[in-house]
């Protein structure tokens, strides 16, 4: 025979000398034993005078422990006129817990449930290492801007209004997109108006947002081997096929093979600075690769990687300049020539797919910082970024040239560098046979 209500509540325990408050003890006490399916739906609770003189408690703490169990729907009725149990507690309840503790495997961990279109990320997640030297890719710290980036960021704080908020324009802040084709023309040769730059949170939303958008699970990606591992991993993510492509001193090599390999829909590509090799793309192989673009209605996705800092000659113009047929996404960020912790990047894409981009970007995610978009627009069009590009450029050159020359001295017959004069680092080779570790 089922126990009454009120001899299952003296069930509840409280201990005075806990830090937790009398009346969340008994309001998870009772909570306890609804759950547990001691206390039944549509069963009638004793009164809070009744069960506070049982469990000699003062009859405020039972109120303050009913109230809030009606409150989340545990309980039903109003304090003093009757309260009962809720009857949208499921009957079998109890049921339920102990068919999934039969279920439990003892001292097995179980594998949580992935859909399998996220399954392929190939990067594991690793606790926080301090900054190591020789890093690829890593900015010099001491001549980052940060006084001017701070002085920037707090007058904009000052300014702030409702523009700056990053519900303002889905595309991003308009003076920042102005700001951003201002540059990239005068830096790149690279042909838009504001209306075809997205704003990012870096090159690698930009990646993914293009795989996720303009393919379908299945469909090929074209992309450099060896290439940007982060761009193979938004790839796989989007349940693309990666298609490994040669890369030589010329860049990307299109035409090895041609018949052998699945027909592109997507071609990733650094043509500045091959990552992670250095090689600059040959004019003649951009106008092949345009070619194959455009013979099959291929997307190319341009990642503008370490352009600006070439030693003893110009950036070369953008891949994206020599387009004809809007067949080429120009992708680009700031993290290396601003601050490193600036997670603003956009893309340049072709016109008629700008809505398609904007809106798929506005559904997973907004916008960088309205503050720091505000902020990186000054930069920009005050002409801070480019005097910073150019002293950078100074330090990295007589670091290049230091380094290749401390390698012929006390490297020679074991490294053989294939500087391309571009970059933030340089790659070395190991004669044939030697093992790198």
């Amino acid at each position: 025979m089922p126990k009454k209500s009120l001899e299952v509540l003296l069930d509840v325990s409280v201990n005075r000398a806990n830090a937790v408050p009398l009346h969340r003890q008994v309001y998870l006490g009772i909570r306890r034993l609804v759950l547990a399916g001691q206390l039944r739906p549509g069963s009638r609770l004793p009164s809070t005078r009744q069960l506070a003189s049982d469990l000699r408690l003062s009859r405020t703490t039972v109120l303050d422990a009913f109230e809030q169990l009606i409150f989340e729907g545990y309980l039903q009725g109003k304090v003093g006129s009757g309260t009962r149990v809720s009857s949208h507690i499921p009957h079998d309840v109890q049921t339920l817990a102990s068919a999934a503790e039969q279920n439990r495997i003892p001292n097995v961990r179980r594998k949580p449930r992935i859909a399998r279109r996220t399954a392929p990320y190939p990067f594991q997640q690793t606790a926080a290492t301090p900054i190591r030297p020789l890093r690829p890719g890593l900015p010099d710290i001491a001549s980052l801007p940060l006084n001017l980036w701070s002085r920037l960021t707090a007058k904009h704080w000052r300014r702030a209004a409702d523009q700056l908020y990053d519900h303002a324009d889905s595309l991003g802040y308009l003076p920042l997109r102005k700001a951003i084709c201002d540059y990239i023309s005068r830096s790149r040769a690279v042909r838009s108006d504001p209306n075809q730059v997205i704003i990012t949170t870096g090159a690698q939303q930009a990646l993914y947002l293009c795989a996720k958008t303009l393919l379908d699970p299945g469909e090929s990606v074209w992309m450099e081997d060896p290439g940007y591992p982060r761009a193979r991993a938004a790839f796989k993510s989007a349940q693309l096929s990666v298609v490994p492509l040669p890369v030589d001193s010329e860049g990307l090599n299109s035409a090895v093979d041609p018949k052998k390999r699945p027909t592109p829909q997507m071609i990733y590509v650094t043509p500045s600075f091959q990552c992670p090799l250095g090689y600059t793309m040959t004019l003649e192989r951009r106008f092949d690769l345009l070619r194959v673009a455009a013979r099959n209605n291929a997307w190319i996705l341009e990642d503008d990687y370490f352009s600006e800092f070439r030693y003893g000659t110009s950036p070369v113009t953008s891949l994206q300049n020599l387009d004809r047929n809007e067949r080429v996404i120009y992708i680009g960020n700031f993290s290396k020539n601003v601050v490193p912790f600036l997670r603003i990047g956009f893309l340049v894409a072709p016109r008629p797919i700008v809505h398609t981009l904007k809106m798929a970007r506005t559904a997973v995610s907004r916008q960088p910082p309205g503050i720091d978009q505000a902020a990186l627009a000054e930069f920009i069009a005050d002409g801070h970024l480019e005097r910073h590009v150019r002293l950078t450029l100074q330090i990295y050159r007589e670091r290049h040239e230091a380094l290749v020359d401390a390698i012929h001295e006390y490297g020679n017959g074991v490294l053989t560098t294939s500087s391309s004069g571009v970059g933030m680092y340089l790659v070395a080779w190991l004669p044939v046979g030697v093992d790198d570790r």
